[in-house]
């Protein structure tokens, strides 16, 4: 049990890392921000394959993470600390999908792939427009469609990387 704990804190320092290489950002050469959110497909698979617990501690310490690394500066040139932001939305989408989306999930590329899109597309909704209340800020650079894409086409690969990591098969449940 305490291995698992550990490994899984070491996998979500792991992508951190992997998420800020920039051989995934591909901004550089398209004229849109186009980088996958490693952190979020991570915790997404935990929480449907580990239940609600796991997928809001999981979300919880991936969002602090992917929140301590990232600061914005609005057009007068002030920092903003965005710390709480990801934490939230990722504590909360983990948790709901270990919860419901459970009892229908489906392994197969296709509903990944949908899955992934769909859920990339509403919490970056979700962090944006709390970024936005909190900080009043005009963001034009925060990715939408660009993550989701990337995302949608990376989870399947991810998925299976991570379920041979850590040795979980698609129907295994923990009653939590």
């Amino acid at each position: 049990m305490m291995i698992e704990k550990i490994m899984t804190g070491a996998g979500i320092l792991l992508v951190h890392f992997l998420n800020r290489s920039p051989y995934l950002d591909l901004s550089d050469k398209l004229p849109f921000h186009f980088q996958p959110d490693l952190m979020f497909i991570f915790v997404i698979f935990f929480s449907l394959r580990r239940g609600a617990l796991t997928g809001l501690w999981v979300g919880f310490f991936g969002g602090l993470l992917t929140d301590l690394d990232q600061g914005a500066v609005d057009s007068t040139a002030v920092i903003h600390s965005m710390i709480g932001l990801h934490t939230f939305s990722y504590s909360i989408i983990g948790y709901l999908m270990g919860k419901f989306g459970r009892n229908a999930y489906n392994e197969n590329f296709l509903s990944i792939s949908i899955t992934m899109f769909v859920l990339t597309l509403l919490v970056r909704g979700v962090t944006f427009t709390l970024y936005i209340f909190f900080f009043k800020a005009d963001e034009k650079n925060y990715a939408f469609f660009g993550t989701a894409f990337f995302n949608s086409i990376l989870s399947p690969i991810f998925f299976s990387a991570l379920s041979w990591i850590y040795r979980m098969e698609s129907a295994e449940v923990s009653n939590e």
